[in-house]
């Protein structure tokens, strides 16, 4: 894999720090930085409002991951004592964090780390074959799928996650014929409302009971679960996922439908 050129790699390592599962542990030396080791951690289990759209797309249980984003060590003190201090700081956040998986990609001639790592308990799990093409031109076939490219980036809204049919994955558009985005949810102050793992928020889209269509109001705007509160305030969560109010129902004419008020408001249970 190449470098791109004139990366800004502050710019890309501030980023990663600033990520709130990102770690950075640093080798001193007579007060000087000798050496780091940089992971980040993550839960591979989708959250509640897209796992549905998960299940189409990835075959495999998820896993709560730890990962190495790079080590470095200067050649002076490439030591076994040194390298092992880095590692075992890594792996001890790792078990505090409880991962269930460790995943390491190392190049196939530094056998030294090989070795170390297997004295570590970790063990082969595939070997990764590369042969690169050097293309000439401009004129690429475009791999990304027009309806993949709908809405990947809503710059205006950070963190946004574009609403997609299950079946096709095409992107889900209101009346108006815009892109419809999940948002996560911010206080009054526009501050991220995050769990008890430090995780934003998605509410969870409401479907017609008939149809199974996604449900917009009369504003045109996307109906959505409220997030549950507890007598304190607090939002309520089962084992660190935060709980939603859900839809309230009506029969009419032997068929089940969403309750609404005189006002046209959908109505939840609390």
């Amino acid at each position: 894999m190449r470098v791109k050129a004139k990366f800004d790699y502050k710019r890309y390592i501030t980023n990663q720090i600033n990520k709130p599962f990102s770690f950075c542990f640093l080798l001193e030396y007579a007060g000087k930085i000798v050496g780091f080791l940089f992971i980040y951690i993550y839960d591979e289990t989708p959250p509640p409002q897209i796992s549905e759209l998960e299940l189409l797309e990835n075959p495999f249980a998820p896993r709560r991951v730890g990962a190495v984003l790079g080590m470095y060590i200067e050649e002076v003190h490439r030591k076994h004592s040194t390298i092992t201090l880095l590692i075992d700081a890594a792996i001890s956040k790792s078990t505090q964090l409880k991962v269930t998986d460790i995943d390491l990609l190392i190049s196939i001639e530094q056998t030294g780390i090989h070795a170390l790592v297997e004295r570590y308990g970790f063990t082969k799990a595939a070997i990764q074959y590369t042969k690169h093409y050097d293309i000439e031109g401009t004129d690429l076939p475009d791999l990304h799928p027009s309806h993949l490219n709908a809405g990947a980036n809503n710059i205006s809204h950070p963190g946004a996650i574009p609403l997609k049919d299950p079946q096709t994955q095409a992107p889900v558009r209101n009346a108006q014929g815009e892109d419809v985005y999940l948002y996560p949810l911010r206080d009054e102050s526009g501050v991220l409302i995050k769990t008890s793992r430090e995780m934003p928020i998605y509410p969870i889209p409401v479907r017609d009971p008939q149809s199974q269509e996604w449900v917009f109001a009369n504003s045109g705007e996307l109906v959505v679960c409220p997030v549950a509160y507890d007598e304190d305030g607090k939002i309520k969560e089962l084992d660190g996922t935060p709980q939603f109010c859900t839809p309230t129902y009506d029969y009419v004419n032997g068929k089940l439908i969403l309750k609404q008020d005189d006002f046209g408001n959908y109505l939840f249970s609390t």
